[in-house]
């Protein structure tokens, strides 16, 4: 049977081959054995062997190895102490309890060193502090330069990256990138490979290079075929299949099955997939069990800034005007930046075309133009051509004519057949007056002269939801009939 320490060398040489599960399988067997044999050292460099950002189970059984690591160690090596602390703060579940950033002061070990900026790095993720995670990213290439270890500065290189895609910076982002692909050449690890190829994927992805697109993803995976890449090839996948239409069924069903796994809230990403497809009906019911927990998606999470926009989209779509409450009070302090959490993952547009959606979707016109205006130069900026189109669509809704023309221009081009398909085709209408756009499609429908249980089925939603929204038309109208309601229409489509 191999020593703890022969186990280590195993592991050592697994992971930087990229057999992350069998690296981790030997690092907990080494941990085991070492424990045994009263070797702490072992039992704590087997905790902090595997780096951060290989997927939430992955970072589960390194947390474990952590705990078990401090509980022996004490205070009798406070350079490995330090290691491992700071692993425990870096691997621990952003959806759960955090652990408390009491790190040990810092010391001249550079592997502790680096490994306290990753448990910064990780612990303040959340987009309020940007500038923070761009000083320790600094400080992670300055350290990598000082000790001569190429890992340091490509970590530090990373979460730049990382930094530039919300701040909207494609200038330094490519800089970046430059600097980081001679750092991966040295390092020789698949993972690395990996990570430049779906940078490169996400960045033709936001162009509306598709085919590029799952070019690059299926290059990622051959890359690194044991590694994060193959579940961030079904994340890619299925944005190109909600923009295009294309493998809509496949890729939604994919996705509902990788959720099955995920925390409760990813379910908002199955409502994103069922939107692109126009299952209103499936994607209401499917909403209602998520839209009152929005408020606990943890902003640490790196999903945190794309899954509240994909809600704003589908809250939108909805006409759940409550909710766009919520989630426009949420984003608002995020106005200017974007929806994207890693440099290697799709970006999700200007965090503006989703407080256009929410102003829009609870009758704050004039609010959501601003707020698409500023998207829309955002997205001209940054030459996100598929997001451009989506902006435009928006306007349209708003009632510019000319933005529909463009937005159906540009969608048509790049072949995104979901947003043609949600595009309005008769004359817009831009003045709603107070009611909300959800609103204004059932005063409108009311005006046909059709029922309540005529709307519901319509428009896919409940009865009872649609007797809400007629008394909330009713109310703001100060109109007692539905009479009243066709009345009022017939005005304002004569723009009286």
């Amino acid at each position: 049977m191999a020593s703890a320490g022969e186990l280590l060398e195993q592991a050592r040489d697994l992971y930087r081959r990229g057999a992350v599960a069998d690296a981790l399988a030997a690092c907990e067997q080494a941990a085991g054995e070492a424990r045994a044999a009263g070797d702490l050292a072992t039992v704590a460099d087997a905790a902090t062997l595997i780096r951060v950002g290989h997927g939430a189970a992955v970072a589960a059984r390194v947390h474990e190895l952590c705990v078990d690591a401090l509980a022996l160690l004490g205070e009798s090596d406070p350079v490995r102490t330090a290691r491992v602390r700071a692993q425990l703060v870096a691997t621990s579940n952003p959806f759960g309890a955090p652990e408390p950033l009491d790190l040990p002061p810092e010391s001249d070990d550079p592997e502790a060193a680096f490994l306290r900026l990753q448990a910064w790095h990780s612990a303040r993720f959340a987009i309020e502090h940007l500038p923070e995670r761009l000083t320790v990213a600094d400080e992670a290439v300055d350290l990598g330069r000082r000790t001569g270890t190429a890992e340091y500065a490509a970590w530090g290189r990373r979460w730049r990256m990382d930094a530039y895609v919300v701040l909207g910076d494609r200038i330094d982002l490519m800089a970046e990138l430059t600097s980081l692909r001679p750092l991966v050449a040295r390092l020789k690890r698949p993972a690395w490979s990996a990570y430049l190829l779906l940078v490169d994927a996400s960045q033709r992805l936001l162009e509306g290079r598709y085919d590029d697109t799952l070019r690059l993803i299926d290059d990622a995976v051959a890359a690194d075929p044991d590694g994060e890449a193959r579940f961030f090839h079904l994340v890619f996948s299925s944005a190109v299949a909600a923009q295009t239409g294309r493998d809509l069924d496949t890729q939604t069903a994919a996705v509902l099955r990788a959720t099955d796994e995920l925390p409760y809230l990813a379910g908002g990403w199955v409502c994103q997939m069922l939107m692109a497809g126009g299952h209103r009906e499936r994607a209401e019911v499917l909403w209602r069990g998520i839209a009152p927990h929005v408020r606990r998606f943890p902003e640490r999470a790196p999903e945190w800034v794309i899954a509240t926009v994909g809600n704003a989209e589908v809250c939108a779509w909805l006409g759940d005007d409550e909710t766009a409450r919520v989630l426009y009070e949420q984003l608002a302090p995020y106005s200017g930046l974007h929806a994207i959490g890693l440099a290697s993952t799709p970006y999700d547009g200007p965090v503006d075309l989703a407080l256009g959606r929410l102003a829009a979707t609870y009758g704050q016109a004039e609010r959501a133009q601003a707020h698409l205006l500023s998207a829309l130069r955002a997205c001209e900026a940054m030459h996100a051509a598929p997001w451009q189109a989506a902006v435009l669509g928006e306007l349209a809704l708003l009632g510019d004519a000319a933005a529909g023309s463009r937005a159906r221009t540009l969608a048509t081009r790049l072949g995104m057949a979901p947003l043609l398909a949600r595009l309005p085709t008769g004359p817009a209408v831009a003045d709603t007056g107070p009611l909300t756009r959800r609103e204004s499609e059932i005063a409108a429908l009311v005006a046909e002269g059709l029922s309540n249980a005529a709307i519901a089925a319509r428009l896919t939603l409940s009865e009872r939801t649609v007797e809400n929204h007629v008394s909330h038309v009713l109310a703001k109208l100060d109109l007692t009939s539905r009479a009243g309601i066709a009345t009022w229409h017939a005005r304002r489509l004569l723009g009286g």
